[in-house]
């Protein structure tokens, strides 16, 4: 995971359509130092121009009172938001693949700055036609329309929206357009626009209709950047609800305007996951846009529809076992959900209850649905087979390598098996063996399966008696461990024998089926291998590691352990020393080491 780090804003050094570099020493200008008249917006003006956002002309001057235009206004506002600042690169990248093809259509010169914005969720694409287009983008931003652009720059879209106060701030409130006197009681309550006059018994005016000026513009994006706090988080997500997420230990609100990209592609506040690595542009401690890398892992679901939803809480279907539909699951299916039906692009309406079905889950949604035929076959590779308490058996299938691994049931009236051309049982499966599996409505009811038999001869390490038990083999230098089959054919000096009867450093051959051995043959013991010593435990010390051993003669042998000496049970489980009393009935595998017998294994009778 990556380790989570918080980034503090750095503010960008740019300048609003201009790439001269700012001297390090504070602006002045001329008309803006000589006008009393704009005096009110000079530490607003400084304060911006200081940080980059907004340059005067090359005489000198400001120019305060000049009007400024719509794209000038998206493209501070895209700065504001970070887009020149390298903390953000990815973001920005991220933003223009996304969105450049859209934001081109309407001014290919500031397409980036544009779809920096969408990205973020500032814009709408339906907002890019009234601020963008050709015939607007260069016309006067009025100053209704400056309180809906400061509204969204705050991230607070939906929030001024559906804005209400008990009644009208201003006097000319029925000048207001309609859609706009939300975001304009709203700026005015979080202090970011007011009044520009007032009428002769003395309340004030907005004067919606009026353009916007370089100086009020300062004035606004002065307050503006005190109320932001923008902010750029990066590392896992530590945890995730509907109201907030935890990135690298900074938490951040999720509002309706959060925007959510995983692996590129949108998505909602739900799909994010813990885990993922994750990043996010915030402001005002709440997240514009997280953006998170992760693999979401698909699961393939058989059944028969038994019921399908689409209203104000969303898009779900209810899947049923065709054996039993009392084992059901209900999904929400995800926005861009593909629909095929009889092979050609469906909608959710064109699916109907008994239809037998192929949904794929992605995450925790459903981002695939087709129709299928009752019977159809699968081919891979045999991952492993499972059983549960409810005698139920499952097939672990993957590719050719044993990647994309798909499960799925074995019928509940059982299936025919055949392996090598004979008829056989499910635990004769091996895993690497290549099956082609018959399916009914979703269920296995035959294999046929083929097994890999190749040789092997190597160095016997290590032997692990269990329920499961396997060798470990150390073949051209390696260790490998093989599962042991449970109808293995096992030999020692060419008599018949069983896995007590192997010994650790002796040279074995054999066979694998698939990735399990079939068989494996010894044809004698370690050098200096004194064999197998059975008797009765007559006293341990455990200081020094020591079992004094009467064996069946009636003679003493002492035998020493180590830390690698292993202690089973007799029916193959783990045991350990403490387990050792006197009486205790053992027997022993071990070797002469220099006059003294040290213990492999310790079998406890």
């Amino acid at each position: 995971m990556k380790k989570g780090k918080l980034l503090s804003v750095v503010l960008s050094a740019s300048m609003l359509l201009s790439s001269i570099a700012l001297p390090t020493f504070a602006v002045t200008f001329n008309d803006v130092d000589s006008d009393a008249t704009v005096s009110w917006a000079k530490d607003s003006i400084t304060k911006m121009t200081d940080a980059g956002y907004i340059k005067g002309y090359e005489d000198g001057t400001f120019r305060p009172y000049r009007a400024i235009t719509k794209i000038e206004s998206l493209i501070l506002m895209s700065r504001m938001l970070g887009y020149e600042n390298k903390q953000f690169p990815n973001v920005a990248s991220s933003a223009t693949t996304a969105y450049k093809s859209i934001a081109s259509k309407y001014n290919t010169t500031y397409a980036n700055e544009i779809s920096y914005l969408l990205y973020c969720g500032v814009l709408k694409e339906s907002d890019l036609l009234d601020y963008a287009s050709a015939a607007n983008a260069n016309t006067q931003l009025l100053r209704y329309q400056a309180a809906i652009l400061m509204s969204k720059l705050m991230g607070a879209d939906s929030e001024a929206k559906a804005y209400t106060v008990s009644a009208a701030t201003y006097a000319d409130d029925s000048a207001i357009p309609a859609t706009a006197k939300s975001y304009v009681e709203y700026v005015t309550a979080n202090n970011i626009m007011n009044g520009m006059d007032k009428t002769s018994d003395g309340k004030a005016q907005f004067s919606p209709l009026t353009s916007l000026t370089r100086a009020q513009m300062a004035t606004l994006l002065a307050r503006m950047m005190d109320k932001l706090d923008l902010k750029y988080v990066s590392g896992s997500v530590d945890s995730t609800s509907s109201s907030s997420v935890t990135i690298g230990g900074t938490k951040l609100g999720l509002t309706k305007d959060t925007k959510v990209y995983i692996n590129g592609g949108t998505a909602s506040t739900s799909d994010i996951s813990e885990g993922a690595d994750a990043s996010a542009v915030s402001i005002m401690k709440n997240a514009l846009a997280v953006q998170t890398e992760e693999v979401q892992k698909s699961t393939i679901v058989y059944g028969i529809i038994t019921r399908k939803t689409d209203n104000a809480d969303g898009k779900k279907l209810t899947i049923a076992d065709y054996e039993d539909e009392n084992n059901s699951e209900t999904y929400n299916l995800k926005d861009n959900c593909k629909i095929t039906v009889d092979g050609a692009r469906g909608t959710l309406a064109d699916l109907s209850n008994k239809d037998f079905v192929k949904v794929t889950i992605t995450g925790s949604k459903i981002s695939e649905i087709s129709t299928e035929d009752k019977t159809f076959s699968v081919k891979g590779v045999l991952v492993s087979t499972e059983y549960d308490d409810d005698n139920h058996v499952y097939m672990n299938i993957g590719d050719d390598n044993g990647d994309n691994v798909q499960q799925y049931v074995v019928s509940n009236k059982g299936a025919s098996v055949t392996r090598d051309g004979e008829e056989t049982e499910f635990g004769s499966l091996s895993k690497g063996d290549k099956v082609t599996v018959k399916l009914n409505y979703g269920k296995v009811v035959s294999v046929t399966a083929k097994g890999d038999t190749v040789g092997f001869t190597g160095l016997l390490k290590e032997i692990i008696i269990s329920n499961n038990p396997s060798l470990t083999i150390t073949v051209d230098g390696k260790d490998k461990t093989y599962k042991l089959r449970s109808d293995a054919k096992i030999t020692v000096s060419g008599s018949s024998a069983t896995i007590y009867d192997l010994r650790p450093n002796i040279t074995v051959t054999g066979t694998l089926d698939s990735s399990e051995i079939k068989t494996v043959s010894a044809s004698t013991v370690a050098v200096n291998e004194k064999g197998e010593m059975t008797g009765t435990v007559t006293g341990k010390n455990t200081t020094y590691k020591v079992i004094t051993i009467k064996d069946e003669d009636g003679n003493t042998q002492s035998v020493y352990y180590n830390n690698n000496t292993k202690f089973l049970s007799s029916n193959g489980s783990n045991s350990n020393v403490k387990s050792l009393e006197n009486g205790s009935k053992v027997t022993v595998t071990g070797a002469d080491k220099n006059g003294v017998f040290e213990a492999t294994i310790i079998i406890i009778r």
